[in-house]
């Protein structure tokens, strides 16, 4: 009807504009598709409106360029058709004169009752609405309809589902009102079934194909989604193959191609990348040169990543640029300029750079805009900047922000652009970022041959609310052991760069054979922390904990199991209670208050399989703020990651731990349950609280007040399987020790034990070794890695509690 209506009013116009010709009269007329001839001015003295209904005549007339009692032409009739159609508001217009009065007649294009989805499984109908135009309640349009067709299209080819069909059904109504129903035909997944590089010799197929996000398909691809050909996220990786290259020493890295054709019969893709690799550089000569009156090139070296000999990395360039960048807008100079140049010599393999600091162009950031961030709120993204709206623009300045951006964890993709704003020396930031699951859950256990079964969960949410605040709620349980925490952490508290955050949790734990104690602990803790630099932040907090322990009045003499020659290595079932456990040597009622500081200093390049840098950790916390307990207790952690083997992707690691109890103010401020505990968690093959000081008489473990751990592995692509599994496996070698029972405890001990020998007494004082060596297959599983670990202890003592098998897993949603 909309087209015969169309079709009518070309059709009079016609006539009519043959009519105005001929006649000469001074009668215009024009319809919707009408162009009007050139004719003589004209003048009327009213506008009337016919037709409008949800419009008033008032903002009718406001589009037109016609108004009473100034002369018009056709071109003037002509210009408010354009204006009017352009809103988008009507089906129809007509515009002619009848005496002294202008009439404009319009059509008003219906209203969108309801917007309706059939046949969509893959994408929900929440997901398809908010990628249209179309709205219920507003204005139906055949056009915004069609693009919406072509956007629904692409969503679904970007799915893997690029044979999908769209049509639409407008369903008219009263009212002037329409329904309007996408049908869709999803058809067949598409699949990608090969993924191979042509002129790569540095590095194999599955190293490269490590680095990008598209994935061959595989029995578990229908999980991870990640098999799905998307032009936009193959060019995304192609940027990762770039960045790869070239901050391995490949500075004349090229894609020289990147097809992907379609197999029609199999429906799957098979996508060739061709590269260019070049040659590998390292550093040589590295220069600074200054333009700037006042600054010190020689002042500066200090600040550079670039170091000659070694290999060259385009990050490590950026970083330099970054660093000299900063040290100088802190002399003064908003506007400097840092640029490299790169002096290639072929002869020897390397790069000589030469950073050139200049003034830079006096232009100002007029807007920052943010596009994509659906969940994640603006401030959010904002915050990261350290330059806003009006201040002196610095290209590097905007591509760190990128880096932190990047840093947070929250985005699958961030790219920063600028644009052009109101005058020459302004410009417009557009932030774009594609964001990715931000919440995990996690499940692990492990089997113990005293304790069985061992299980743990954990859901954590790093974008709570879209705020970018961290919340994690984790429980453990097993027979002997329950553990409840609850934290949070805001990580821009009051709007500055301070993490504040708590920490709530209660702990229960006892014996599991005997059942003869159980201790519960209930735990807070305030912490604040700040950045220092990029890589490392220092923390400060206060904690506070009330513990309690439940003992069963029904237990033998102290002594007595071994005076009846039981094994200490099976503990004393049906006995008391260790003395230095048990009251007054360990009271049961204990609170701890105190005051610490945590320095942490992190460089690695993935904080989930990180390959290269390193995790630095020192934490004290000194009890005497309130409380039972007067101690100081200090820890110390460390990590290393390096590449063995690009060729081969071997993948080294070297952690070590150590910890100290500092006994101040007397020994009545001090328990034995306050020592240190290893296991399973330090020792791979012990199980918790598994090795270190026992009572002889008891069996039971006394943990210490020192300890050391370390740990060497080494982790490799899995033979025979696809790199697109996300299989690994690893060889690992644990040692460590735990030493020195409070003097209380052993005072306790030997007193309860008064008849027996020293050498029934040596386990007391136990600073042994152990030490065991396994194997693992970790898993980047769809529900998130998973680790399987063997471990079998080469070192031990007889009495040592073992646990040689155990798991953890993880999952994103």
């Amino acid at each position: 009807m909309r087209g015969f209506s169309r079709l009518l009013s070309l059709v009079r116009v016609a006539i009519l504009a043959v009519t105005v010709a001929v006649t000469g009269g001074g009668v215009f007329i024009a319809g919707s598709l009408a162009t009007a001839s050139v004719a003589q001015a004209a003048v009327v003295s009213a506008i009337s409106v016919h037709g409008n209904t949800r419009m008033d005549s008032d903002t009718v007339k406001s589009f037109l360029t016609i108004e009473p009692g100034k002369p018009f032409s056709n071109a003037d009739i002509d210009a408010s058709l354009k204006a009017l159609f352009a809103t988008g508001l009507f089906a129809d217009v007509s515009i002619y004169q009848s005496g002294s009065t202008l009439v404009v007649e319009v059509d008003e294009n219906a209203t969108i009752n309801e917007v309706f989805f059939e046949g969509n499984k893959r994408l929900k109908d929440a997901q398809l609405t908010g990628m249209i135009q179309s709205r219920a309640r507003g204005i139906f349009s055949p056009d915004t309809v069609a693009s919406d067709i072509d956007i629904i299209e692409e969503a679904y080819s970007r799915v893997g589902l690029g044979d999908a069909v769209l049509s639409s059904e407008v369903v008219p109504l009263a009212n002037n009102r329409v329904n309007i129903v996408f049908k869709v035909n999803e058809g067949g997944k598409t699949k990608i079934r090969t993924v191979t590089f042509v002129g790569n010799n540095a590095f194999r197929e599955a190293r490269l194909r490590e680095v990008m996000s598209t994935k061959r398909s595989n029995l578990l691809s229908w999980l991870r989604n990640d098999d799905i050909y998307d032009p936009d996220k193959l060019a995304a990786d192609e940027e990762k193959l770039r960045r790869f290259y070239f901050n391995n020493g490949y500075a004349d890295f090229q894609i020289l191609s990147a097809s992907a054709v379609l197999d029609e019969v199999t429906n799957e893709y098979n996508i060739t990348i061709t590269v260019d690799e070049g040659t590998k550089y390292t550093f040589e000569n590295i220069a600074i040169e200054s333009t700037l009156a006042g600054v010190d090139s020689d002042s500066l070296y200090s600040l550079l990543e670039t170091k000659p000999g070694k290999t060259y990395s385009a990050e490590k360039v950026e970083n330099s640029i970054i660093a000299l960048t900063e040290a100088v807008a802190a002399q003064g100079f908003a506007f400097v300029d840092v640029v490299p140049r790169g002096n290639r010599n072929f002869n020897s393999s390397t790069i000589d750079v030469t950073y050139l600091i200049d003034q830079g162009a006096r232009t100002y950031i007029e807007r920052i805009i943010i596009v994509g961030n659906d969940m994640t709120r603006d401030y959010v993204i904002r915050r990261e900047f350290d330059i806003s709206e009006g201040d002196a623009f610095n290209q590097v300045f905007v591509q760190k922000s990128k880096k932190r951006l990047e840093g947070l964890g929250l985005f699958e993709r961030v790219d920063v652009s600028t644009r052009q704003g109101s005058s020459a020396d302004r410009v417009v930031v557009v932030v774009r970022v594609a964001e990715k699951a931000s919440g995990d859950f996690s499940v692990g256990g492990g089997f113990s041959s005293s304790s069985g079964a061992l299980g743990e969960i954990s859901f954590t949410e790093k974008n709570f609310m879209g705020r970018g605040q961290l919340l994690r709620i984790s429980g453990s349980f097993g027979e002997a052991e329950e553990n409840y925490r609850l934290s949070f952490t805001e990580p821009y508290f009051l709007g500055y760069r301070l993490s504040a955050g708590f920490d709530i949790g209660r702990n229960s734990q006892g014996d599991t054979d005997s059942r003869r104690y159980s201790s519960t602990t209930t735990y807070g803790s305030i912490r604040f922390g700040v950045p220092i630099t990029d890589e490392s932040k220092i923390s400060v907090f206060y904690t506070y904990n009330d513990s309690s322990t439940d003992i069963d009045d029904d237990r033998l003499d102290p002594g007595k199991a071994l005076e009846a020659g039981e094994d200490s290595t099976q503990g004393n079932a049906k006995g008391e209670l260790s003395a230095a456990l048990a009251p007054p040597s360990s009271p049961t009622d204990w609170t701890r208050s105190g005051f610490g500081y945590a320095w942490n200093y992190n460089t690695l390049d993935n904080q989930v399989t990180p390959r290269e840098g390193m995790r630095l950790e020192l934490t004290q916390t000194a009890f005497g703020a309130g409380g039972d307990a007067t101690y100081v207790s200090t820890e110390v952690k460390g990590q290393i990651f390096a590449t063995l083997s690009e060729d081969f992707d071997f993948v080294g690691m070297l952690q070590g731990r150590a910890g100290a109890q500092t006994v101040f103010g007397g020994s009545s401020g001090y328990r034995t349950l306050d020592n240190f505990f290893q296991g399973g968690r330090s020792i791979r093959g012990f199980s918790n609280n598994g090795f270190g000081p026992r009572d002889p008489a008891t069996g039971d473990a006394l943990g210490g007040m020192y300890y050391w751990n370390a740990t060497a592995e080494m982790n490799f692509p899995a033979p025979f399987l696809p790199e697109s599994y996300g299989v690994r496996g690893a060889f690992f070698a644990d040692a460590g020790a735990l030493w020195g029972v409070d003097s209380t405890g052993s005072s306790a001990i030997k007193a309860a034990n008064g008849g027996m020998t020293s050498s029934k007494l040596g386990d007391i004082n136990d600073d042994a070794m152990r030490a065991s060596i396994g194997a693992s297959i970790i898993w980047n599983s769809p529900f998130g890695p998973l680790r399987f670990d063997y471990a079998e202890p080469i070192v031990r003592k007889k009495y040592d509690d073992l646990r040689r098998f155990s798991f953890g897993m993880s999952t994103s949603f």
